[in-house]
């Protein structure tokens, strides 16, 4: 008798001595039976649940788009200096999320860090962060009447714990509101007026 018969004839015979819940819970199956039926409703319910997950993403998707739509006339660029422009006013603006994917998803990449390799889930989880921060970033600044941001960065935090697998996601940059293009030749014009008066 190999390791195996001798395993599963070990647990046949601690079901026999199970209480009744447990066995009317598991019914007259060996084993085998118990092991093939589990392992459809966990295929099934993994199936569902990256189905729903990959639903809920692209909705997530959609509404980023719909919410960057009224923010394109904000300016954004990672440059320290501001643009040549007249500055009126500046200040520091942060937007930030926390997001997080689904368990399912956790799965696929725990298997693939175990391998190596680049991992596709957690890619798209720190775009669509990113993306969401920054559209709190540009609503602020839309908030404040700012349209520019400069020296634009990204920061990330992992939040973890037993149940919990996310990210947090940080865009900061300075706000600045800026007036019309000062040219040289608008410069040399404002003294002329100045000079009259």
């Amino acid at each position: 008798m190999s390791k195996l018969d001798a395993a599963v004839s070990k647990f046949e015979q601690g079901m026999s001595r199970a209480p009744d819940w447990l066995q009317e819970f598991y019914g007259e199956s060996t084993v085998w039976e118990l092991m093939a039926s589990n392992g459809l409703q966990a295929l099934g319910i993994g199936l569902a649940g990256w189905l729903l997950a990959s639903w809920m993403e692209r909705r997530h998707l959609k509404s980023l788009d719909q919410c960057e739509i009224p923010l394109q006339h904000i300016v954004v660029n990672t440059f320290k200096h501001a643009p040549p422009c007249e500055a009126e006013s500046s200040t520091l603006l942060i937007g930030s999320i926390v997001i997080a994917h689904d368990y399912f998803r956790t799965l696929i990449i725990l298997l693939r860090k175990m391998i190596g390799g680049n991992i596709r889930p957690y890619e798209r989880l720190v775009c669509r962060g990113r993306r969401a921060a920054l559209i709190r970033l540009k609503e602020e600044a839309e908030l404040r009447g700012l349209d520019k941001v400069i020296n634009l960065r990204f920061t990330t935090t992992m939040v973890s714990g037993r149940f919990l697998h996310a990210i947090e996601m940080v865009a900061y940059g300075t706000g600045i509101r800026t007036g019309s293009i000062v040219t040289e030749s608008d410069k040399n014009q404002t003294m002329e007026e100045s000079n009259h008066f």
